[in-house]
């Protein structure tokens, strides 16, 4: 026999589905609300909170909300922060559809440019009509969603994507150094993305010896509070590659770091960083989210 149901909650659901309203969100933990009221963002880098993949639909519109009046580049590096603790996984976003299946956005694990892309587009989700949406935009030209117009190399997007800006002439000024590279064109003459795409850029970089002006420069007003860095090898660059590697520099001193090495994504001193996994890095770009 089966057994009877509770009749208040068949009543309830009955009452919501006839309404077309949802069922009431799971409120955010307290210690959450407070890490949020305290408006720093490095404060949700403490892995004792909820991790963004343990937030609903709901509750991620709730910390949307309660973001809602701080700078962009403030919400970017919230949301980036809560993905402290999130398990690395190469390439983990894609179409939904061949060449490559994966979901369009997703929050159970993450690499270095996923980072960047899923904190810009939930800090965007509200006025893009949606996280979909604003992904649409961080990841594809003109937001059309396709394998080939996907932003495969990271300072196409900067100059491609409204959610940011290449920063590295303003922050630097004369001591950035220059080299023109055609992505997606190998020196072997293959591709590096079997699309049919490539673009000729100069990559504008700081060099690795001023790596210790960040902090001073941050101070001085010349980097933001969050600084998109991406990592330039210079070996790579006459073989049509702009970058390596990407994250997010939190007040030129700490930086967010979607690492295989260590399996998830981690907060790590800048000097720290350079001295140790990011020693062989060459040049930094830099950009700003907006």
């Amino acid at each position: 026999m089966t057994p009877k149901r509770p009749l208040v909650p068949l009543l309830l659901a009955g009452a919501l589905l006839a309404t077309g309203a949802s069922p009431p969100a799971a409120p955010l933990p307290e210690a959450l609300l407070r890490a949020l009221d305290r408006r720093d963002p490095l404060a949700l880098a403490d892995t004792t909170l909820p991790r963004l993949a343990h937030l609903d639909s709901a509750q991620r519109a709730a910390v949307a909300g309660r973001l809602a009046g701080w700078a962009v580049p403030r919400r970017v590096a919230a949301w980036a922060f809560l993905q402290v603790g999130t398990p690395y996984q190469l390439g983990p976003l894609g179409e939904e559809a061949p060449p490559d299946t994966q979901p369009l956005i997703e929050f159970e694990t993450s690499d270095c440019a996923v980072l960047n892309l899923v904190s810009a587009a939930l800090a965007h989700a509200p006025e893009a009509g949606g996280e979909r949406e604003a992904m649409a935009i961080a990841n594809y030209r003109h937001g059309v969603v396709s394998y080939a117009t996907r932003f495969h190399f990271t300072t196409d997007r900067l100059d491609s994507c409204p959610y940011y800006r290449d920063i590295t002439k303003v922050v630097a000024g004369r001591e950035c150094r220059s080299r023109r590279v055609t992505l997606n064109h190998r020196a072997d003459g293959s591709r590096w993305i079997p699309i049919d795409w490539s673009r000729a850029r100069d990559v504008v970089y700081v060099p690795r010896e001023l790596r210790t002006r960040f902090a001073r420069w941050h101070d001085d007003g010349r980097l933001p509070d969050a600084t998109g860095v991406a990592f330039v090898h210079e070996s790579k660059l006459a073989d049509g590659l702009d970058v390596v590697h990407e994250s997010l520099l939190w007040k030129g001193r700490t930086l967010l770091h979607a690492s295989s090495t260590t399996g998830r994504v981690v907060t790590i001193p800048w000097a720290e960083y350079l001295a140790g996994p990011g020693r062989r890095h060459d040049g930094f770009v830099l950009f700003e989210y907006r």
